[in-house]
């Protein structure tokens, strides 16, 4: 993870830029995302799913994901 050492007009930053993985759940019901930064101060892991009625669902970004591992055959 590493983030801007200042903002605009010497502010404090409010950008961070983070490495993920993501991979489609072995049962098939999301897609897993995960930081690739072992030194971040917090674990970064969440399930996306395409079911917006479900606590994890966020139906545009599990469409962008998923499109993403089928262009990239994952």
């Amino acid at each position: 993870m590493r983030t801007s050492k200042t903002g605009k007009g010497g502010k404090k930053p409010k950008s961070v830029y983070l490495e993920i993985s993501f991979w489609r759940a072995a049962s098939g019901s999301g897609i897993f995302v995960t930081t690739n930064d072992r030194t971040a101060p917090h674990k970064f892991n969440v399930l996306v799913r395409s079911d917006g009625s479900k606590q994890s669902g966020h139906p545009a970004l599990w469409k962008q994901l998923d499109r993403y591992l089928r262009a990239n055959e994952a």
